[in-house]
C-alpha cells in the first residue's frame, strides 16, 4: 500500500487520540488541496499492510483516521488494512473520500461494501476551495459526515460542533498541520510561524 504519511497522536481529524493515515495518490487535483504532495503514485512509498498494522497496533489510540490522497483508488489494500484494523479490536475508524458514498456503492465491489460496513464514519464528495467553512471534519460544505455507528454519534456529533483547528506538529525541520484547514488558515500558518522561536 502507498502511505504518504502515518502520525500519532492527531485530535483534530475525529474524537479522542487517533492514528492518522494518509494514503499516497488522487487523481482530483483539487483546487487548493491540503495535501498536493500526496497527489502523485509513488512507488518509493509501498509498504504492506500487515507492516503498517506493525507499527501503529501498540499505540494506545482511540480510533484511526485514513485520509490522503484519495484511500478508495487503492481499493484491495484499504480493504485489507480496514479488515486488519477490524480484526485487531479497532472499532472507530473514520474515512475520507472524494468519491460520493453512492458513487462507491454504484460499483457493487463487495470490498467497499466490507468497508463501509466496518467503518464507524465516511467524509465523502471532492473538496471545493470556493465553498470552505469552519465546520470541523469536513473541508467543504458540500462534505458530507456519514455517521455508521450509533455508539460513536453522540461523540462525533460533540465534536462537529467544536471550533475547526489543527494540531501542528514539526519533524525532520519540516512544520505539519494536520486537521481541515478553516477559512482563515492562512492567517493561522503565518502566526504561528511569526510566534515560533528561531533556532
Amino acid at each position: 500500500m502507498q502511505i504518504g504519511k502515518v502520525v500519532f497522536p492527531i485530535t483534530t481529524l475525529g474524537p479522542g487520540n487517533r492514528v492518522g493515515i494518509w494514503t499516497q495518490g488522487c487523481y482530483r487535483g483539487c483546487k487548493g488541496c491540503s495535501n498536493p504532495e500526496l497527489q502523485l503514485l509513488d512507488s518509493s512509498k509501498e509498504i504492506s499492510v500487515s507492516e503498517l498494522i506493525s507499527k501503529i497496533k501498540d499505540f494506545p489510540f482511540d480510533g484511526v483516521t485514513i485520509s490522503g490522497g484519495e484511500p478508495f483508488i487503492q481499493i484491495d489494500q484499504l480493504y485489507l488494512l480496514v479488515k486488519e484494523l477490524t480484526h485487531l479490536g479497532v472499532d472507530d475508524i473514520l474515512i475520507y473520500s472524494g468519491f460520493t458514498k453512492e458513487e462507491l456503492e454504484a460499483r457493487q465491489d463487495e470490498k467497499i461494501f466490507y468497508i463501509l460496513s466496518n467503518i464507524s464514519v465516511l467524509i465523502d464528495s471532492p473538496f471545493v476551495l470556493e465553498l470552505v467553512d469552519d465546520v470541523p471534519l469536513r473541508g467543504s460544505s458540500n462534505q458530507r459526515v456519514w455517521l455508521f455507528k450509533d455508539k460513536y454519534k453522540d461523540a462525533y456529533r460533540r465534536f462537529l460542533e467544536e471550533e475547526k483547528r489543527v494540531d501542528i506538529f514539526e519533524h525532520q525541520g519540516w512544520v505539519h498541520f494536520i486537521g481541515i484547514p478553516g477559512k482563515d488558515y492562512q492567517d493561522v500558518y503565518k502566526k504561528y510561524l511569526e510566534v515560533k522561536p528561531k533556532k
